[in-house]
């Protein structure tokens, strides 16, 4: 247990992939909303962002002011579900460079790691470790049905393989407090380096 407690540190030790930013993207109107989204009051951005007509808003548009202000909040942010799907969806725009798609990716994976070792944390003497097991194993398997790829497949088991046992799962909770707070330190720092990318973009 301690030999894989020492891999899943070693994984968020690893350095960022480079990222370069799109050439392209659409611009916000009006001028009004897109001055105010310039500044860096996110109180007034959210306010903004609150009255705005959705309806006229594609989401990925919107998406980057919403998603940067729950990264901003971690690890005390609990919105991690939010965190992947906005991730997984950034994942499939077009418009965005083959470099930034991979990155979505990435940071999907890195959601759903999160979210299952958040979740775990969270366990107390009383709860059903079946049903923890099954919701592991659903992001687990949710990254082998989209990706098809080794990364993080070894993290994932070994958690499934924690869940089984109560006692196991224990042990996990007292050794892993800090694997979390480097999980989430990496996920915030990766995501806020992708949104304000798309940010910059979209309103300069």
């Amino acid at each position: 247990m301690e030999t894989m407690l020492k891999c899943l540190f070693l994984i968020f030790q690893s350095p960022s992939w480079e990222r370069t930013s799109p050439s392209s993207a659409r611009r916000m109107n009006p001028k009004s909303l897109l001055a105010a989204l310039k500044s860096e009051k996110s109180d007034h951005v959210k306010a903004l962002l609150k009255s705005a007509d959705t309806s006229q808003w594609p989401t990925e548009v919107l998406l980057p002011f919403t998603l940067r202000e729950v990264l901003r909040a971690l690890p005390n942010a609990r919105e991690l579900n939010y965190v992947a799907n906005s991730f997984r969806l950034f994942s499939t725009l077009r418009r965005l460079h083959e470099l930034q798609r991979r990155e979505a990716a990435e940071l999907h994976r890195l959601s759903l790691l999160a979210e299952s070792v958040h979740t775990m944390m969270q366990y107390d003497h009383a709860g059903d470790v079946n049903k923890l097991s099954d919701f592991v194993m659903r992001r687990y398997q949710t990254v082998v049905r989209l990706y098809a790829c080794r990364r993080y497949m070894p993290q994932f088991k070994y958690l499934v393989t924690v869940c089984h046992r109560r006692s196991r799962l224990l042990k996990f909770k007292k050794r892993s407090s800090s694997l979390l707070v480097k999980i989430l330190d990496k996920l915030k720092r990766r995501g806020l380096n992708f949104v304000e990318a798309l940010i910059a973009v979209m309103i300069r």
